[in-house]
């Protein structure tokens, strides 16, 4: 069977926190679940691919089809342009 690869095929997802631009929602080593089937809102928390790593980020606006980002930690993070949607792994529902 083929799936496009824009199709989620497993609606949750686990990640561990690998960095401090979150901080102080999401520390350096805090787990994330993930809703991999939902269109973020400005103000969510998501996880998504850029390069070759997965990075989480707050959702600033979403303009032109084009989400951009931010880390809630200033001093850490790192600027990232606008995403593209299909980039989205999912939006975060829990820390634990």
């Amino acid at each position: 069977m083929f799936f496009p690869s824009n199709i989620k095929l497993l609606p949750f997802s686990r990640f561990a926190v690998c960095d401090r631009s979150m901080e102080p929602a999401f520390l350096d080593s805090d787990h994330v679940l993930t809703f991999n089937w939902i269109m973020p809102q400005a103000g969510d928390v998501i996880v998504f691919k850029s390069n070759t790593k997965n990075v989480i980020k707050r959702v600033e606006k979403i303009k032109y089809g084009k989400i951009f980002v931010k880390g809630d930690n200033r001093r850490f993070s790192s600027k990232v342009g606008p995403i593209e949607p299909s980039l989205i792994i999912g939006k975060v529902i829990l820390k634990y």
